[in-house]
């Protein structure tokens, strides 16, 4: 509710509810009326001012154990508790109607007390708060996502899945996995503490995809081999002369959408529901063509192989590997940039640096703690000085998205810059 912190004309009389006069009891009763107060910044005060008459939707999200966050329809605050040094009154007009109808519109009632000034109106005090909540723009929590629809994800390739619109008639195969609970869009909306649009960009982002209703995961893992399937018969079907060029701002390819589904179901086992929803996460469907993002599966395919990886590999050979699954039409696509925050890069030992110059090594950053003191001891322990360039990717998920300045604090708070003669490093800030 808005409240009014205007008072009528010059005199006022406030008084407590007469039930509440009249009650010699402390302890609170069933017409007892608290509230909370909500301090909006001006970023939400602005777009709802301007929505001419148009609903702006506040949403209080958080499970029992979380920190409370507000979510407007694209961005995530923090809700804090700030104590304030003057109590803030909470009055209506009184009326004699219940409790459940006070929210109807009352006349004003005149003070009968004769020490008051003559027609002096009276309002009633209905809480008294000594706190307000501020909202802090803050990340979203998206990290919950994979935590929750782990147990129920897709068990891949030529395993039968509860959850993927396989055939019913098929029983589900022992040792492939438990099956979680299959979450809807809607349950997984109310206890992931994001708004909406950043829900929709953090599920598309971890391949998550809805097929009979539910939210299924597709592990890298899994969904790689899948991709390169995919890649493949985009080849056949394509219907351009020609491969897109790596170059382009945004390139796609095109093929029919029921060529390459009915292909993956009678040749590889994929429900055709399952298929259409991989193809539309990898692209757009439209007058039954596909738009494939080719750089988004070409992308898929190295992070599913970099998470497969048993150990530390030579740059070239891993880049020489994803070349070999994405084909010979694709492999102008891979970089090992696309793969940034998943991996970290060292110079090999040196009785290796003649054939491969550089190690990788898997290192995804949604393994990283989300508080950012841990954040960055854990990076510290990795390594005990960085390139700035090198440690970015791995703060992802600690700001808001684009939120430089907020990102800066963070770095200037746990992080010492030093200029040495190769460059610019970052050390940890010593703190007492």
């Amino acid at each position: 509710m808005t409240v009014s912190t205007t008072l009528p004309g010059r005199h006022v009389v406030l008084r407590f509810p007469r039930e509440v006069e009249a009650s010699s009891s402390s302890a609170p009763t069933d017409r007892d009326e608290t509230y909370q107060l909500l301090e909006l910044p001006l970023e939400i005060l602005k777009r709802m001012e301007g929505g001419k008459g148009e609903a702006f939707p506040l949403t209080i999200k958080g499970r029992p154990g979380d920190e409370a966050v507000l979510c407007t329809p694209d961005s995530t605050f923090l809700l804090r508790t700030v104590t304030i040094s003057n109590s803030i009154l909470v009055c209506r007009n009184p009326s004699s109607q219940p409790l459940s109808d006070s929210s109807l519109p009352t006349s004003p009632t005149y003070s009968q007390d004769p020490s008051a000034p003559l027609g002096a109106p009276t309002l009633e005090i209905r809480d008294m708060c000594h706190s307000i909540l501020e909202p802090l723009p803050c990340a979203p929590n998206l990290e919950r996502i994979r935590k929750l629809l782990r147990p129920s994800s897709w068990r891949g390739l030529g395993e039968d899945d509860a959850g993927s619109g396989s055939r019913g008639s098929r029983k589900r195969k022992r040792g492939v996995g438990d099956e979680g609970k299959r979450w809807t869009r809607q349950q997984l909306g109310s206890v992931i503490q994001a708004s909406e649009a950043e829900l929709e960009k953090g599920l598309r982002e971890r391949n998550v995809v809805e097929v009979d209703d539910r939210m299924l995961l597709l592990p890298p893992t899994k969904l790689a081999p899948l991709l390169t399937l995919i890649l493949t018969l985009l080849t056949i079907h394509s219907s351009s002369a020609t491969s897109p060029s790596p170059k382009s701002p945004s390139p796609s390819a095109s093929a029919s959408s029921s060529s390459i589904t009915r292909a993956l179901e009678q040749d590889h086992d994929l429900p055709t529901p399952l298929g259409l929803a991989v193809l539309e996460l990898f692209g757009t469907i439209g007058d039954g063509m596909w738009e494939a993002d080719v750089r988004g599966m070409v992308r898929e395919v190295g992070k599913g192989l970099l998470e497969g990886l048993k150990g530390p590999v030579g740059r070239d050979s891993f880049l020489g590997r994803w070349k070999g699954e994405v084909g010979q039409s694709w492999e102008g696509f891979v970089r090992l940039e696309l793969l940034e925050g998943n991996y970290l890069l060292d110079p090999a030992p040196p009785s290796q640096r003649l054939s491969d110059p550089f190690i990788l090594t898997h290192f995804p950053a949604h393994t990283l703690p989300l508080q950012p003191p841990m954040r960055f001891s854990d990076l510290f322990l990795t390594r005990p000085r960085w390139r700035p360039e090198d440690m970015e990717p791995f703060l992802a998920g600690l700001t808001r998205e684009g939120d430089k300045k907020e990102r800066d604090k963070l770095v200037s708070k746990f992080v010492r810059v030093v200029k040495e003669k190769e460059g610019v490093w970052w050390y940890p800030r010593r703190t007492s």
